[in-house]
């Protein structure tokens, strides 16, 4: 009988495994860290991610390849009503009337001074604003036959998003700001709009203009600018939402 032919593999050897399985190891992990080619593509950002801050103050410099584009939107504001008192209270509720005005909506304001404070109150600060949001969330049928839902939305501190002060100033459907715990009506903007390579956008405010309700004459408009006055001062922004039926 013929003898088994040898084998010509080599004896296995566990230690050889082990070296060549943490080389390849080390292999991987060394490629894992090269650096990108520069044409590789950035993260995806959010559209509006902030930049400096969306009151950044100073002269910030944009990353290499951003462009700037100076930016600003704004609409009449004397199609506004004045608040029927010299009131915080009044304030609001005038603000509350005239957003309501603009999506087609006729309130009072004394109606809505007499169901929010028990009667013709005069108050230096409008109060909870986030209570008084939702009081005022709710169905409507009033004496003229209106009949309508209003929902709105009070949101504490300075604004963090740029878009939704962007797009109620073009659509001409103002957002209430409180300043100091007295509420504007934002009737303006200007921005830089930071444009990157990849097609995001960052944008930085630098004025806000606000019309006053319980303001007289020229005291009516003021600025909120960058660098000058504190976003801490900003109590929060007020947005309703009508539905006719």
């Amino acid at each position: 009988m013929l003898a088994p032919a040898a084998s010509i593999a080599a004896p296995y050897d566990k230690s050889y495994s082990a070296i060549m399985l943490r080389n390849a190891i080390l292999l991987l992990l060394a490629i894992a860290c090269l650096p990108l080619r520069s044409s590789a593509k950035l993260p995806a950002m959010p559209l509006n991610a902030s930049l400096f801050g969306l009151f950044g103050g100073g002269k910030p410099q944009p990353p290499p390849g951003w462009v700037l584009h100076k930016q600003s939107a704004s609409f009449d504001s004397s199609k506004l009503g004045p608040a029927d008192r010299d009131c915080g209270n009044w304030g609001w509720a005038a603000g509350v009337v005239d957003m309501a005005r603009t999506q087609g909506v006729r309130l009072n304001q004394q109606y809505l001074v007499d169901r929010l404070y028990g009667g013709s109150l005069c108050l230096d600060e409008p109060g909870d604003v986030n209570q008084l949001a939702q009081s005022i969330s709710h169905d409507y049928i009033l004496p003229d036959g209106q009949k309508f839902s209003l929902q709105a939305q009070f949101t504490p501190g300075a604004p963090t998003q740029a878009d939704p002060l962007i797009v109620s100033v073009r659509q001409h459907m103002p957002l209430m700001l409180l300043w100091h715990n007295h509420a504007y009506l934002l009737v303006g903007l200007n921005w830089d709009e930071y444009i990157a390579p990849t097609g995001n956008k960052m944008f930085m405010i630098n004025e806000l203009r606000l019309f006053d309700p319980t303001g007289v004459g020229k005291d009516r408009e003021l600025s909120f600018l960058r660098g000058r006055d504190n976003p801490d001062d900003l109590n929060g922004q007020l947005a309703i939402t009508l539905v006719l039926k």
